[in-house]
């Protein structure tokens, strides 16, 4: 019988800039796709760095109330990662929406080779 493997937090890098709707939620492993949706510019060291670790792309927050990369948990557990945020119980505040954090979970493909057969879940899922 095999031991219970333990989580293990995945880092994650802030995205200083909305990623578009059809981007969240999304895995990027090539730089030439990084490249092409705009999360990457052409130089070598960004090249480098796709060619050992995959993205996946994320957003928490929004909308009644906005979430700060300290609040974040990214959790691995077998092939299930977890994207956590307590969110706030309190009701919306009055004055409008507030910003979404996001973000990009940093996947190492040598430690991770399965990494594309990772389930991602959120927070509220």
């Amino acid at each position: 019988m095999k031991a219970q493997e333990s989580a293990i937090n995945l880092p994650f890098k802030e995205i200083h800039y909305p990623i578009g709707r059809e981007y969240r939620g999304k895995l990027i492993d090539s730089y030439k796709e990084a490249v092409k949706i705009g999360l990457s510019k052409e130089n070598k060291q960004e090249e480098q760095f796709y060619n050992h670790n995959a993205v996946f792309l994320f957003n928490v927050g929004g909308g009644c109330f906005g979430a700060r990369p300290s609040q974040i948990a990214i959790k691995l557990t077998h092939n299930l990662v977890e994207i956590n945020w307590d969110k706030p119980k309190q009701p919306c505040p009055r004055v409008g929406e507030a910003t979404a954090f996001y973000g990009m979970i940093v996947i190492s493909k040598k430690e991770h080779p399965n990494y594309k057969e990772l389930k991602f879940k959120y927070y509220w899922e």
